[in-house]
């Protein structure tokens, strides 16, 4: 049997220096010289990690640590990116990568980090649409009127608002950074169960907790974590066998020196255990597959020949 084809995954450096989708050729220029030669090659599967780019976080006020924002279409919008957060841009190149027999995914930070009463950072302020939004929002708030932890009647608006270019541009999955820690019926449990009822995967990292029900979603994860919560090192983590749900594995880039660590980390971690390490970056991928997972692998390795 044919061993499944690794997703091509793309990730995005800081803006705005981002390298896959640039100012002279757009979006257009990321579809001609990346997703088609790849798809034509049997690749179907376009992976765009933080699509609209990485954001400093102390350029950010009132965020904490994370880089991956589920705002990060309108705060590209507002640095006036618009090369970049670019709706109609974005819609035409998944038309263009269906037209050829593939799919896109995005994966964007966790809604989880927005309120029920969102915080002022994440009110939209300069995209179509964002100021009448944030007024509602702020209005509701002002009045009490947000909603209880089920009813999510600003945090919806909001969260939809910021996912809004992917969903109308109709990509065929959407993942969500860190966001496992959701529970039957509340804010993030529907909004998912929306998404899957549209016929859009639904991307979770990392892992499902251990003792928790969750809607019919994908996972991914890191393959250091993975190799960690298959040895029993993430007490939280659901057993790898209770697992039945797809899973997508990504692993460290071979031409990068942080690639090259992750692996060592990788085999050192299996070592410790008493178990084999992997000699080839290639073997790596091929034991994700052997496992019944999908490899996710760095575009450029791929069409460059690199692995397979």
């Amino acid at each position: 049997m044919a061993l499944t084809a690794p997703v091509a995954l793309y990730g995005f450096q800081l803006v705005p220096d981002v390298r896959v989708v640039t100012p002279d050729t757009g979006w257009q220029g990321w579809f001609e010289d990346k997703a088609r030669p790849l798809i034509d090659r049997g690749i179907r599967d376009q992976h765009l990690h933080n699509p609209f780019g990485l954001h400093d976080l102390h350029e950010v006020a009132g965020r904490d640590d994370r880089v991956m924002h589920i705002d990060q279409f309108e705060l590209s919008y507002c640095r006036g990116l618009r090369w970049l957060a670019n709706r109609a841009a974005v819609a035409q190149v998944v038309r263009d990568v269906h037209q050829r027999g593939g799919t896109v995914r995005a994966y964007v930070g966790s809604p989880l980090v927005i309120r029920q009463s969102p915080q002022a950072t994440y009110l939209p302020k300069c995209s179509p649409g964002s100021k009448g939004l944030s007024l509602q929002l702020r209005l509701l708030s002002r009045l009490g009127l947000c909603g209880t932890p089920r009813q999510c009647r600003c945090w919806d608006r909001l969260v939809r608002f910021h996912i809004a270019p992917l969903v109308d541009a109709g990509v065929d999955a959407i993942g969500f950074d860190n966001s496992a820690d959701f529970h039957p019926g509340d804010c993030m449990d529907r909004l998912v169960r929306s998404l899957l009822a549209r016929r859009t995967e639904v991307l979770i990292e990392p892992w499902p907790r251990r003792d928790r029900d969750y809607p019919p979603v994908s996972w991914i994860i890191r393959e250091i974590r993975y190799q960690r919560t298959r040895l029993g090192l993430q007490p939280d983590d659901a057993p790898v066998e209770s697992v039945t749900a797809k899973v997508y594995r990504s692993v460290p880039a071979a031409d990068s020196q942080a690639g090259k660590e992750e692996f060592s980390d990788i085999n050192k971690l299996r070592e410790d255990h008493g178990e084999a390490t992997f000699h080839t970056f290639q073997e790596l991928v091929d034991a994700v597959r052997n496992d019944g997972h999908t490899p996710l692998v760095r575009a450029r390795q791929l069409k460059a020949g690199a692995i397979t």
